[in-house]
């Protein structure tokens, strides 16, 4: 069911459709301009009164809030995740990794909808698989959420899969035609592959890349190479070692956002945390 706020937003946002379309249209509609001179009034619900493009409009307003609806299942976000752990290093900020380690994290409320709809596609491809897998009896396990004790690390595979006894690790990736066609690997999945298979001891791994306008798909083979785990574990015990400094004497690492309001603090998931704005920093 969807919230009832929802049906508060929508009615704010009939207001200020109506009063846009009345600038656009002027006279040519006039029963626009005489619902937006009356736009404090309440709503007829007769939803017929209004014109195709303003119900499509209200529709779109109303269906796009669902993407951030969560499922009753979805456990909260918290903690060090490892996919945030391998980001280069001008993306790698010590100050959001330790904050949440302490504090609670916003749950994607403050993404941008364009975001979210990128991530509901991809999130189906991986579903098609994993129902494929789980159907073929190969599955191991599927998106089982993992815990390092001594990294206080979460980390989520897609899947592991048994063929023909051997265990593979796969991260599953959706990508446009001209970046499926140009790929001859997937540097970022593979680097989640390394460190999936430090963790949990198997040494064989793949990128399952699909073609999402196609659905052509090719696995990238990944060998466990504990060289290039280093990077990452290093960051996971400077994070450590951060922490400890905060808590001890409250010295935290330097924010490499100018103000909440840039592009990356609002996609940052420590935003209120780090710059002690809206719900500030919570305990967990």
């Amino acid at each position: 069911m969807v919230p009832s706020f929802y049906m508060e937003v929508l009615m704010s946002l009939k207001s200020a459709i109506m009063d846009e379309l009345s600038k656009g249209k002027g006279s040519q509609n006039p029963s626009v301009e005489k619902q937006s001179s009356n736009r404090h009034k309440p709503m007829s619900r007769n939803k017929s009164t209004y014109p195709d493009d303003l119900k499509g409009l209200l529709i779109k307003s109303r269906l796009d809030k669902l993407f951030y609806l969560r499922d009753e299942k979805d456990e909260e976000r918290a903690g060090l995740h490892a996919s945030a752990i391998i980001v280069s290093d001008n993306e790698f900020c010590y100050r959001a990794q330790v904050l949440s380690l302490l504090y609670k994290q916003n749950q994607g409320e403050q993404l941008p909808i364009n975001l979210l709809r990128i991530f509901a596609a991809g999130t189906s491809i991986h579903e098609k698989w994993q129902n494929m897998f789980i159907k073929a009896g190969i599955a191991v396990d599927i998106e089982a959420r993992h815990f390092s004790d001594e990294y206080e690390l979460y980390f989520t595979p897609d899947a592991v899969i048994n063929l023909d006894g051997t265990k593979y690790v796969v991260e599953i990736k959706s990508m446009n035609t001209f970046a499926y066609q140009k790929a001859k690997s997937h540097p970022s999945g593979q680097k989640q592959l390394q460190l999936y298979m430090h963790l949990l001891g198997i040494s064989q791994g793949f990128v399952l890349a699909e073609d999402k306008n196609n659905q052509d798909w090719q696995p990238f083979m990944c060998k466990y190479d504990p060289e290039q785990v280093l990077p990452f574990l290093g960051r996971l015990n400077q994070v450590q070692e951060m922490k400890k400094a905060f808590v001890k004497s409250k010295e935290i690492p330097p924010r490499k956002c100018k103000n909440s309001e840039t592009s990356r603090a609002k996609s940052c998931n420590m935003r209120d945390a780090c710059f002690n704005i809206g719900n500030k920093r919570v305990d967990l």
